[in-house]
Parts: C-alpha cells; sequence; structure tokens
C-alpha cells in the first residue's frame, strides 16, 4: 500500500442520483467543507464507504421537524451496488442508508 492509497480514492465509475440528505446533516458538510481540502461529493462518498466497511447500520433519531432536501450526487458505482446489497440485507432504503453514513462519519 503506498501513501496515496491510504489517502485517495481510486477511479471508479461514477453514477449521477438524486438522493434526499437530512438538512441538518448537510448543513455539517458544508461545515467541513470549509475545513478540509474536499467537496460535499468526497464527503458524502467516504461515508458510504466507511458505512459498507462497518455495516453499523444503525438508525438514528432525527428531529421530528427535520427538513430533508433532494441534492444531485456522483456516487462510486461499487459503492452504489453495496449499498443496494445493504438494502436487501436490512430492508433500508438507499436514502436512508446514505443518510446514515453522514450521521456516522460526522459522529465517528
Amino acid at each position: 500500500m503506498s501513501v496515496f492509497d491510504r489517502y485517495l480514492l481510486k477511479k471508479d465509475k461514477l453514477l449521477r442520483r438524486r438522493i434526499e440528505i437530512d438538512n441538518s446533516l448537510y448543513e455539517k458538510l458544508i461545515d467541513l467543507v470549509d475545513e478540509y481540502d474536499t467537496s460535499i461529493n468526497k464527503l458524502v462518498n467516504i461515508a458510504i464507504l466507511e458505512l459498507i466497511n462497518t455495516e453499523n447500520v444503525k438508525i438514528y433519531e432525527r428531529p421530528a421537524n427535520e427538513i430533508v432536501e433532494a441534492h444531485n450526487f456522483a456516487i462510486r458505482e461499487t459503492s452504489y451496488l453495496k449499498l443496494d446489497e445493504l438494502k436487501n440485507k436490512y430492508g433500508i432504503s438507499i436514502y436512508r442508508l446514505v443518510n446514515i453514513a453522514i450521521y456516522n462519519a460526522l459522529n465517528s
């Protein structure tokens, strides 16, 4: 494993998807973009990879008045296929799995 493998993601085909994200989670991602040299799209892909690797699929309590907005993302194809497997395994929609991934990444 080279030093680049530890910090960079290998190229993968990207799938354009419109995914609903809890507004409070999205706002925290916006704050992270100011802190890290990255984009919201890359942060979401990293969170998804972590969820796939850990399978830490725990439903979190979201506020009753949470606003959900749809955003366009370029999701790595291999990750999206794994999300589909998790969807079938746990019976949770992909959009909800993405929100869980982001929540877990923000709270780790």
